[in-house]
């Protein structure tokens, strides 16, 4: 029995521009009457959830920032994890020198050190503007509470850059592309998989009465939970290898536990 289901945001529920298909807002409606709890799992901040869902017009539990922060459908906080800011200090020496755009975000809020067109290109892509704070390395740790840690770039400069950050750090912080143009560095054992495992022991749920759906390297953690895991097909090979299933479109995902669930229910 299926008991709850999960879609990350970028790539899956949400399209360019903040577009979201009919469909898979009607089908995410659905889960209700088919006794199925919903939840959203994203690299995004949870107030930018919110703003998703109430386009949706459902309520959901909240995995945000890759983990680093939890809430349940009632906005109960169940958990939440920043850097230690001697560490975040270390991690911003560390990529200093790396040629893509660098952002640190808090729970609420997205900064970065210097204004460029990137900025102002990535910010289109989120629910708030991205402040601009010259002294950022001094702050983080003191005024600054970072949660996340991001480059952003094209895609090979993200993979090559991926691969460096990962060799310098990867004993002390946890390190994944979490889309095509980005890499997202956070606190040890901090990903989507281990939001998830907060939620169902909160929830009182089994990880094989979940389904998870996702496009990038950050939602392996949550496909691993559970055999009932959904890549997009736009996703990336390795992250499609990693799921039970491809779906283009989260309704697809949603029709297919349903009709498996009738299955089980006729038998």
């Amino acid at each position: 029995m299926i008991k709850l289901f999960i879609t990350d945001l970028d790539g899956t529920l949400l399209g360019m521009n903040h577009s979201i298909k009919p469909e898979d807002i009607q089908a995410v409606q659905t889960l209700p009457e088919k006794g199925i709890d919903f939840a959203v799992a994203s690299g995004r901040m949870d107030h930018e959830i919110i703003e998703v869902m109430k386009r949706v017009e459902a309520r959901a539990h909240r995995v945000s920032q890759n983990g680093a922060f939890l809430y349940d459908r009632d906005d109960q906080h169940i958990h939440s994890q920043t850097f230690e800011g001697a560490l975040a200090q270390r991690i911003l020496d560390v990529i200093e020198d790396e040629p893509l755009i660098k952002t640190v975000s808090t729970a609420d809020s997205t900064y970065t050190a210097k204004h460029s067109k990137w900025i102002d290109l990535i910010s289109e892509q989120l629910f708030h503007d991205i402040i601009v704070e010259p002294s950022l390395r001094d702050h983080v740790g003191t005024k600054i509470q970072a949660s996340k840690i991001s480059l952003n770039g094209k895609e090979q400069e993200v993979m090559e850059a991926y691969e460096r950050i990962y060799s310098s750090l990867h004993n002390d912080v946890d390190i994944f592309i979490s889309h095509e143009s980005c890499v997202d560095i956070m606190p040890k054992a901090i990903n989507k998989g281990t939001g998830i495992t907060a939620l169902l022991d909160k929830l009182d749920v089994k990880p094989e009465e979940i389904v998870c759906i996702g496009d990038s390297f950050n939602d392996l953690s949550m496909f691993e939970l559970t055999p009932h895991s959904y890549a997009m097909s736009g996703a990336h090979p390795e992250v499609k290898e990693k799921a039970n299933h491809v779906v283009d479109h989260v309704h697809e995902a949603i029709e297919d536990i349903e009709k498996k669930m009738s299955v089980i229910q006729s038998n």
